[in-house]
């Protein structure tokens, strides 16, 4: 891979952001907008709108702190693919895209720019290249038999990832101090390879970017990914039902069960006939639950509490799937259950009925 052309002198020396667009043919909306993410593949909306002059446009980020990607959206809601990604960094970035077709577009002039963009050329070469020899292959067998068809298809999707990833791989260890290194591990590779890969990779991002949003949320991933059986449980701090904070260190030396729950949640109320009696029949042997509650509404959360007298530790925030231990843990739906022992380490995850009264039995009776 060759990133060449990279990095002219900036137009400002500003903390700012100017954005200078131009489009080709004709434009049927009347404005461009600008996109923010809260983070990479996370929740968006619109920062900012202006007016098209003579198929141009120009947005002023002030201030713009530390790169991110931001996305420039037509106006035109019959624009076949309506966003351009852009990244947001100090000095002067120039975007040329076609009115009906802003993904494929050219965007240039400040570092991160300058090295998606060649990325992105990069990529397409090695693609056009593999079609090419694909209709090649084509032209040179046409009596192949539709087995051979597809173990050469999958040969050639094969090198065609592998080749990605060398080149993903090789602008992260090119570029370790830009903001796009670890965007491109989070974005493009965490789904390509393994945890022990993903660490390995981390390590290559520049230390002067530990504080960075994107290096942050590949720090969370990697964290999350690593929540199993053996981790040490994260400490969290809840209001209880009677407004009192709860903190979950304050059991430590004892077996605790987390349950993960929500009156809404019709499985949920199904299990809990279980966790009833698993309390009861373990109550002050060393043993202690934890209900944490993704409900939004209190009265609903209280009603659930009383109505299947569940007479435990009961704490929630009332921001669902927000609340922090739900991230701390990777709960991905409810019920959900993690054991801990006197340590606070983890000994099973996810158990429920019998199973989960067994297994609480066992460890008691040690």
């Amino acid at each position: 891979m060759s990133f060449v052309g990279l990095f002219g002198q900036s137009e400002t020396i500003s903390e700012d952001c100017v954005i200078r667009g131009v489009l080709d043919g004709v434009y049927k909306g009347k404005k461009v907008y600008l996109v923010e993410e809260k983070e990479i593949n996370g929740e968006s909306w619109v920062v900012d709108s202006c007016d098209v002059v003579d198929n141009q446009y120009t947005f002023v980020v002030k201030d713009c702190g530390v790169p991110r990607m931001y996305f420039v959206k037509s106006g035109d809601p019959e624009c076949l693919s309506p966003i351009t990604p852009v990244w947001v960094e100090r000095g002067t970035v120039r975007v040329k895209a076609n009115s009906q077709f802003f993904l494929n577009s050219d965007v240039v002039g400040t570092p991160n720019n300058e090295i998606f963009s060649a990325y992105r050329a990069t990529q397409k070469f090695h693609m056009d290249s593999i079609k090419r020899a694909a209709c090649i292959d084509i032209l040179l067998n046409r009596n192949q038999s539709d087995e051979a068809r597809a173990r050469d298809f999958k040969a050639r999707t094969d090198f065609h990832n592998r080749r990605n990833l060398e080149l993903q791989e090789e602008l992260v260890k090119r570029y370790s101090d830009q903001a796009i290194a670890p965007f491109m591990i989070f974005w493009e590779m965490r789904a390509n390879v393994s945890l022990d890969e993903l660490k390995k990779l981390r390590a290559l991002v520049d230390p002067s970017l530990n504080e960075h949003p994107y290096t942050r949320q590949l720090d969370e991933y990697i964290r999350l990914a690593e929540f199993k059986v053996g981790s040490d449980m994260p400490d969290f701090k809840l209001p209880d039902k009677d407004g009192n904070l709860f903190k979950l260190s304050s059991l430590r030396g004892k077996y605790v069960l987390i349950d993960f729950w929500a009156s809404w949640c019709g499985p949920c109320m199904r299990e809990m006939p279980n966790v009833v009696k698993l309390y009861k029949e373990c109550k002050g042997k060393n043993f202690e639950i934890v209900g944490v509650s993704l409900d939004q509404k209190r009265d609903a959360w209280l009603n659930a509490v009383e109505k299947n007298k569940m007479k435990w530790i009961q704490v929630s925030d009332l921001k669902s799937w927000g609340t922090p231990p739900v991230k701390l843990c990777n709960v991905t739906a409810v019920p959900y259950t993690v054991l801990i022992d006197p340590q606070g380490k983890v000994i099973a995850l996810d158990l429920r009925g019998e199973e989960l009264i067994k297994k609480v039995k066992e460890v008691l009776n040690k």
